[in-house]
């Protein structure tokens, strides 16, 4: 399965990774400098908490002197709540959570920040909770870009063939149907796409996050609707596998991801290659988060704001290149 295969190769270089980042820190911990970041991850399994899993990783071992720790809750708000207050007693720089449940947090979370601790939350899931800040893409805004380059593609093709009104048969596969955040990339999708009459969702079904559950839906669909035009996916790996699945119809329909991130299959490279049409970029959080914790050790009085808002961005054959050369856009400043 794609997902497995992700898996595979992202999580043998975080012991290595982190390894290293230990090492580092057990010399620097004999000079009294060590510091260690906990991160408490949700959903560990899926490819963009994994992703920051790994870019987080990355940023602490090119800091001399620090320590990362990951601990995956796996869907569990109790066991998440547990390993917070494991976090508090090993007195870190600073906390990271993606949280499962806010309302199984809140009261520690509170505690955590009376006690001193730099709480960062990641994610519009961690917004209510009573954090030092938090760090979040807007959901709604990402299934918004997707329908409104939806829109416009369709509408493009319209004039290219001479119509009058865009039309054209859509279907959406989400990540689940239970989670906060699949339901406001739905929100905003249905927002974008109901400017444009003519066009509309055929079909909607749960993937799991994942390329196997893309192939399977994907299936589901063909069987159902026959045929459709566009295909957005709430993941970068449910596009990868329903891509895979269509064969030769792959080419008459387009494909949109979300996430963005680089790797192989990552929806920067997978456009790049023209495995997938476009991809949503989610920022990695932890980018902005780790610019926060650097600053407070800097500036021990450093105050940061309630929240940062990161901006998505649409990758697509047109503007690929230039993102994986320069970079995308810059992050708010603290």
């Amino acid at each position: 399965m794609i997902t497995r295969r992700l898996t595979l190769l992202l999580l043998p270089l975080l012991p290595v990774i982190l390894g290293a980042c230990k090492r580092e820190a057990s010399a620097a911990a004999k000079a009294g400098t060590s510091r260690t970041i906990i991160l408490l991850s949700a959903h560990g399994d899926r490819a963009y908490e994994m992703a920051q899993s790994q870019q987080l990783a990355r940023l602490a071992f090119a800091r001399e002197g620090s320590n990362l720790k990951v601990l995956d809750a796996k869907g569990d708000s109790k066991l998440q709540a547990r390993q917070l207050d494991e976090a508090v007693a090993e007195k870190p720089a600073a906390i990271l959570i993606s949280a499962v449940e806010a309302s199984a947090l809140s009261a520690h979370v509170s505690d955590a920040v009376q006690a001193g601790a730099l709480v960062i939350g990641l994610g519009e899931n961690a917004a209510s909770l009573p954090c030092s800040t938090v760090v979040q893409v807007a959901q709604r805004d990402l299934g918004k870009l997707a329908g409104e380059l939806v829109a416009q593609s369709l509408t493009r093709k319209a004039q290219e063939e001479g119509k009058t009104e865009a039309v054209g048969r859509v279907v959406e596969l989400r990540g689940d149907d239970h989670s906060a955040e699949a339901q406001a990339r739905h929100e905003g999708f249905m927002e974008a796409l109901q400017k444009v009459p003519g066009v509309i969702l055929v079909h909607d079904a749960p993937a799991n996050w994942t390329g196997q559950g893309g192939k399977d839906r994907i299936h589901e669909a063909l069987r159902l609707q026959s045929q459709f035009d566009v295909v957005y996916c709430q993941s970068d790996a449910i596009a990868l596998g329903a891509a895979s699945a269509l064969g030769e119809q792959r080419g008459q329909m387009m494909i949109i991801g979300t996430d963005g991130f680089r790797g192989d299959e990552g929806g920067l490279t997978l456009v790049a290659q023209g495995s997938i049409d476009a991809s949503i970029y989610q920022p990695p959080l932890v980018d902005l988060a780790w610019q926060i914790i650097e600053r407070r050790v800097s500036e021990p009085g450093f105050t940061p704001k309630p929240s940062y808002r990161v901006e998505a961005t649409v990758i697509t054959p047109k503007n690929v290149e230039d993102l994986r050369r320069g970079g995308f856009p810059a992050l708010p400043a603290l």
